[in-house]
């Protein structure tokens, strides 16, 4: 099984947050979500390799430093470095792209599907960069109850969303992501005659996408690199001011006026 990463840029990341934080916030809190998706992803023994998909030139540079001391094989994969149609040929299941859905994940999800099956890869798994809670055992879970060929998936619990979209072979269904797209993917699974598995665990269903999902992840209390971004940076601190009740809901860590060494080493 190759896992798939999809990263669309650090600086232009998570701009539904813009009103509370600010560019290079947004653009460290993306690394050190990417960060703790990759480490739970690497710690998977079922995990051959990693690819992450993006264009951006800061993400290559990040994930490159990154792979030279990854133990699993971790690459970066450019999905605008040759046209979609020319990556998908005559795949069927590749070629529809849901108009309602996300056209840049699922051009990514697209183009590494096309990819990894010229290599020769029979499953992939993909996640999104911004669930820093997944841990090895969630990952685990999705691959104890999928099946081949099959398709498994986890939904965001704000959205109807997919967390988590486990394909054999990565060309079985197409891809449809945006909101709801979980009901989606699971129908198209259906179509192909598979009735789907559905996993809902805790790290796979917080994405974090608005003020809401950092006070879920806050109050989560789990040991991560993004918890401790945000308590070490003072911005669990701020927003911790606009929570109900006006306090700070985790109390595992403090905020030390400074970034640890985990904060250094992912930025």
């Amino acid at each position: 099984m190759q896992v798939v990463v999809p990263v669309k840029s650090f600086k232009h990341a998570k701009k539904r947050l813009s009103a509370v934080l600010t560019a290079g916030q947004r653009c460290d809190l993306m690394k050190h979500m990417l960060a703790d998706v990759l480490s739970a992803v690497a710690l998977t023994p079922e995990v051959e390799a990693i690819t992450v998909v993006s264009s951006d030139a800061e993400v290559e540079q990040w994930v490159d430093k990154r792979a030279l001391s990854s133990k699993t094989p971790l690459r970066v994969f450019d999905p605008s470095a040759e046209p979609l149609e020319t990556m998908l040929g005559d795949e069927p299941g590749l070629s529809p792209i849901n108009k309602l859905a996300e056209a840049g994940l699922c051009q990514a999800y697209s183009a590494a599907a096309a990819n990894l099956m010229a290599q020769g890869v029979s499953t992939m798994l993909l996640l999104p960069a911004d669930i820093p809670l997944v841990t090895r055992a969630d990952i685990q879970a999705l691959v104890a109850q999928h099946t081949c060929p099959g398709v498994s998936v986890a939904a965001a619990g704000s959205d109807g969303g997919t967390n988590a979209l486990l394909v054999s072979p990565p060309d079985i269904i197409a891809p449809a992501f945006g909101d709801n797209s979980c009901q989606r993917h699971i129908a198209l699974a259906r179509e192909q005659g598979l009735e789907p598995a559905v996993l809902n665990t805790p790290g796979l269903s917080l994405d974090i996408d608005t003020v809401e999902d950092i006070h879920a992840l806050l109050a989560a209390g789990r040991e991560c690199a993004t918890l401790r971004f945000l308590v070490d940076s003072g911005i669990a601190v701020e927003l911790a001011k606009s929570a109900p009740g006006g306090q700070l809901q985790s109390t595992k860590f403090r905020q030390s006026g400074q970034q640890n060494q985990t904060n250094r080493h992912v930025g």
